[in-house]
């Protein structure tokens, strides 16, 4: 499952930590792929790889896959599973991590290579199929040939927005790139669009008008937008400096109990035909049956005893 969105800041690396671990809480076996330089999904997980161990980083596994020479994974997963003790859960949180310069050097390589490389990711991961039950991709913020690897490596796609107008065209890009996955690789990968997160949002009584403007054009762009939501929530940026994500930190809180509700909506959409999911309202809908709702209650009686 790849997560993807052309443009930074909609909290991608969150997302993907967040439901990856939601996974494994609920007992699966999941391994999260770093594909981006910034490394950013190891972080959230409390592995940051240097120079020094360049030997453990991904980007070195497709450095060594593009140029040709056989390689294997294994020798590089990282077991996170301790993170899930707490919560006494029966899955595993694995991590495949990234390193800046090797990954750098890996973006280089695969755009060089064009199409012929697309497949690089998917022929590394097919060893680890019978491993796990789930890997979740957290891509580079861009349209560029890392992403274009995750989406062949795919089997689902998803992107997601936040309150500012500009991430509604980053996800409608990604949706148009997830489309064409399965010409660019001859039928190789064809990845199912789930849909669009809302992330880093607030309570109604908090809308701005750019966020009534993003909340509509999820809708109006065919997004197909997620019931759930993820509020802005200080909780889930300072897990991440923590290296432990949110839903598990969190599991019990707001912000915990949202990422879970998101999951199950994802599992879902993966098991049920497009034409039967429940699709997010707009903005409009939403306040025009707010703005109903309020007008038909009743006005409260005085508790006050009357006068004679």
């Amino acid at each position: 499952m790849a997560v993807v969105s052309q443009k930074g800041g909609p909290g991608k690396t969150t997302t993907s930590v967040n439901l990856a671990a939601g996974m494994a809480l609920a007992g699966y076996n999941v391994v999260i792929l770093d594909i981006e330089p910034q490394a950013q999904a190891g972080s959230a997980l409390g592995i940051r790889l240097g120079p020094q161990d360049i030997g453990m980083s991904l980007g070195l596994k497709l450095q060594v896959a593009a140029q040709g020479v056989p390689t294997s994974l294994r020798d590089i997963i990282i077991d996170r599973s301790e993170l899930l003790e707490q919560r006494r859960s029966k899955g595993k949180l694995h991590l495949l991590a990234s390193e800046q310069a090797t990954m750098a050097n890996a973006q280089h390589l695969l755009h060089a290579g064009g199409v012929e490389k697309a497949a690089v990711l998917r022929h590394l991961l097919a060893e680890l199929e019978d491993d796990y039950d789930f890997a979740v991709f957290d891509t580079p913020p861009a349209v560029q040939s890392l992403n274009g690897v995750a989406l062949a490596a795919a089997d689902y796609a998803l992107t997601l927005c936040a309150p500012k107008g500009a991430t509604i065209e980053g996800a409608v890009a990604m949706r148009s790139t997830v489309r064409h996955v399965s010409k660019r690789t001859n039928g190789l990968a064809d990845p199912k669009y789930l849909g669009a997160l809302l992330n880093l949002s607030h309570p109604m009584g908090e809308w701005t008008n750019e966020e009534i403007d993003v909340r509509n054009q999820m809708v109006d762009a065919d997004l197909l937008p997620f019931v759930t939501e993820v509020r802005e929530d200080g909780r889930i940026s300072g897990s991440y400096t923590k290296g432990v994500p949110a839903v598990i930190a969190f599991a019990r809180a707001a912000c915990g109990k949202r990422y879970a509700k998101f999951l199950e909506e994802v599992l879902d959409r993966m098991d049920t035909p497009e034409e039967d999911w429940q699709i997010a309202p707009s903005a409009d809908d939403l306040l025009e049956a707010a703005e109903a709702a309020a007008s038909s209650v009743p006005p409260q009686k005085s508790t006050e005893s009357s006068r004679v």
